[in-house]
């Protein structure tokens, strides 16, 4: 039956035209590589072929053009998928279709289609376990496109999926034991888009039974490790910056359950450095290299939640320093950078409301400090900030200075799956 209507959908595109859309890109090309979907009697020989695992990784390089996923969805590509995908074995042709798939759901008609067949979805899914980290990275993607576009419904569907296929510890496995840094990436992201779109109103609950887990915060700081120390040197900034945001933002999405200072007893030292590293990082940005970065603000306010949440301590040097070092900055940046001089002039309006906007977010960590610290190491601390410290007070009581758009929100909208299209590699 598929055969036939591809075979007639051929001779249609013959007639009326090869273009597809405003592209370049051949109609019969295409329709060529659906035809081979649609005869599983030979799909299996095909499917060994050099030739056709290059073909279909320009479609895949096609897909990420909407008149391409448009064409594709108008001869109901997901249905043959459903049709052929039983029948494929190697992982090289299911890495390639989830990616098609997942560049197609970049388009909300898509992702309607995609969440009523329940089938497919449970094929696709059950790939989470898969030992391939192409296939992994795919899937990731897709899921994470999927949830920026769903509705409540779709959501319901989705932690549906999530229970059925134990997702979360497939994730948390990745996420630990994953030495493939482009699939902690994504590990990284589709965890954090987890966060922003199930970890809300009437789901919270199942979010909760799902994902707020004992180990989540370690395997969440194991990724981080791997990444911003381990291997840093080969991430670009903003990748490492991105890495540091959201996993402050995932850390924030388990605190806030009222049980989680229990739950996460035995990951507080985890999370102890994965502060300290991201604050020497923007300690060094903000003073060595003058670099004014408004994510600062967002960073030091969810660093702040966290540290009190799960009443976090820790050594003088892990939070406390940091925070400290870049409390007295803000009262010299002002007059001299790198060489001495001043900041230029165009810098001075901006630099001025930044420091006014982190001032509150650095009392508040460096007040909770002082005021939980062992007594023993309270002398040494208060001698420090002293002098600053009603100031300081001063801040943490007249509360935050307004800021255009939270963290979460910026995160959030992140999630954008254009962000999530993808390309065959070379």
């Amino acid at each position: 039956m598929y055969a036939e209507q591809m075979e007639d959908a051929e001779t249609s595109s013959q007639v009326a035209g090869d273009v597809i859309g405003n592209t370049a890109y051949s109609e019969r090309f295409v329709l060529k590589i659906l035809l081979k979907f649609a005869n599983l009697d030979t799909l299996k020989d095909e499917i060994e072929k050099q030739s056709f695992i290059d073909d279909i990784c320009v479609l895949w390089d096609m897909t990420t053009e909407k008149d391409v996923v448009l064409f594709l969805q108008k001869h109901e590509v997901l249905k043959l998928i459903n049709f052929a995908l039983p029948v494929i074995e190697p992982s090289r042709i299911i890495d390639v279709i989830i990616g098609i798939i997942g560049n197609m759901c970049c388009q909300k008609e898509v992702v309607n289609v995609l969440m009523k067949m329940e089938g497919l979805l449970s094929m696709l899914m059950c790939h989470i376990n898969s030992d391939e980290s192409l296939v992994l990275i795919q899937l990731l993607r897709l899921v994470s496109s999927c949830l920026f576009l769903a509705n409540d419904e779709e959501i319901e569907t989705w932690m549906n999926l999530f229970d059925t296929v134990d997702y979360s510890a497939a994730l948390y496995f990745i996420l630990k034991n994953s030495s493939h840094l482009d699939l902690i990436y994504t590990a990284l992201e589709n965890l954090n888009s987890v966060c922003s779109y199930c970890n809300t109103g009437k789901f919270r609950t199942k979010f909760y039974s799902l994902f707020v887990v004992p180990n989540a915060l370690d395997c969440l700081t194991a990724a981080f490790t791997e990444i911003a120390v381990n291997r840093k040197e080969t991430c670009c900034n903003i990748r490492l910056e991105r890495v540091h945001i959201i996993s402050l933002q995932i850390v924030l999405n388990f605190v806030e359950f009222t049980n989680a200072c229990e739950i996460y007893e035995g990951s507080k030292e985890n999370v102890i450095t994965l502060i300290n590293v991201i604050l020497k990082y923007y300690e060094e940005k903000f003073i060595v290299k003058k670099e004014i970065d408004s994510d600062l603000i967002d960073i030091l306010m969810s660093t702040s939640t966290i540290v009190m949440e799960l009443k976090l301590i820790g050594l003088p040097e892990d939070y406390f320093k940091p925070s400290y070092n870049m409390w007295k900055a803000t009262s010299s940046i002002l007059h001299t950078d790198k060489d001495g001089s001043s900041f230029e002039e165009s810098d001075k309006e901006e630099l001025v409301d930044f420091v006014d906007k982190v001032k509150y977010p650095l009392a508040l960590i460096i007040c909770y400090y002082i005021g939980n610290i062992k007594a023993d190491n309270f002398q040494l601390d208060i001698d420090r900030v002293e002098e600053l410290y009603d100031e300081m007070k001063i801040w943490v009581d007249n509360g935050p200075v307004e800021t255009d758009m939270s963290m979460s929100q910026r995160v959030k909208n992140y999630g954008n799956p254009k962000n999530y299209r993808s390309r065959p590699r070379n």
